[in-house]
């Protein structure tokens, strides 16, 4: 998908969750870029992924007790951050940022 508004991040138990919120968001007139959906058929993840978070404006990311877990969304959070682009936590549950994810959300 070209042209998104915003890319969505979230680790994977917080899947069902980004799904429910990107037709949300589409349905609200936002044009979202969400891996499972968007990664297409045999293409590569990193390169992919890069590639959208290059193209988007703003992240949102869902921010949950899995998000500290995950070792990709790091990497999404420093190509979102070196590339200027807007990042947006949705804090789903009580959970604080691990020091690492802090630093890309402070």
């Amino acid at each position: 998908m070209m042209g998104h508004d915003i890319f969505i991040s979230c680790a994977a138990p917080d899947e069902a969750f980004a799904k429910a919120l990107v037709q949300r968001l589409e349905a609200d007139g936002c044009r979202c870029w969400h891996a499972p959906r968007d990664l297409g058929c045999g293409a590569s993840r990193p390169r992919a992924v890069t590639r959208a978070i290059k193209q988007a404006p703003r992240m949102l990311l869902v921010f949950s007790a899995s998000a500290n877990l995950s070792e990709e969304l790091p990497v999404e959070l420093a190509l979102a951050s070196s590339g200027k682009c807007i990042i947006i936590p949705l804090r789903v549950d009580g959970a604080a940022p691990s020091a690492e994810l802090e630093h890309y959300l402070s």
